[in-house]
């Protein structure tokens, strides 16, 4: 029963992002930006609290957590840029992707059609991540909600399966 409520959550969730794709990643970065808080004051406290530990471990611990709240305090404060900056990371790696998949294609030891379609996912990677980078917010937001949603509407799908059918996980057979 459980597992049918939470589907359902996911699948409202997916439709909520794709109504609002921009604010629902934002909040997203938000809520990351909250739990690197407080993953920053256990840090300190730990540090703090710690009597068995080394002195040096103490120091990292309280270093780290100060860094990790200045962190989440940025994310905190600028969350639109914030989201362009992860979103051109992401773009960046997807662009290095589909490079080496192209170069990978042309030189590797593929025939046929496995060649073409390495190449195609290179070069539709390489066109995607150009396009997100020169327009990050309008575009990268855009298709990164469309990601998370078809996500959780997967996933969400698969719950209320699951839960309709009894069952805590799909096992998968061998041949």
């Amino acid at each position: 029963m459980l597992q049918i409520v939470f589907g359902a959550i996911a699948i409202l969730l997916s439709l909520v992002i794709l109504a609002i794709p921009g604010g629902s990643i934002v909040t997203v970065i938000l809520f990351l930006s909250i739990i690197l808080l407080i993953f920053g004051l256990e840090r300190i406290a730990n540090g703090v609290a710690s009597s068995s530990s080394k002195r040096s471990s103490r120091i990292a611990n309280i270093g780290l957590g100060v860094i990790v709240i200045a962190l989440s305090i940025v994310l905190i404060e600028f969350p639109i840029t914030t989201t362009g900056f992860l979103i051109i990371l992401g773009a960046l790696a997807l662009l290095f992707s589909g490079i080496s998949r192209i170069v990978h294609g042309i030189s590797g030891d593929f025939s046929g059609s496995s060649r073409w379609i390495l190449i195609g996912v290179g070069v539709l990677s390489v066109v995607i991540s150009l396009v997100v980078i020169a327009n990050p917010i309008e575009f990268g937001v855009v298709l990164l909600a469309i990601m998370l949603a078809i996500t959780l509407l997967i996933g969400g799908i698969e719950m209320i399966a699951l839960g309709i059918r009894g069952s805590n996980k799909i096992t998968i057979r061998g041949p």
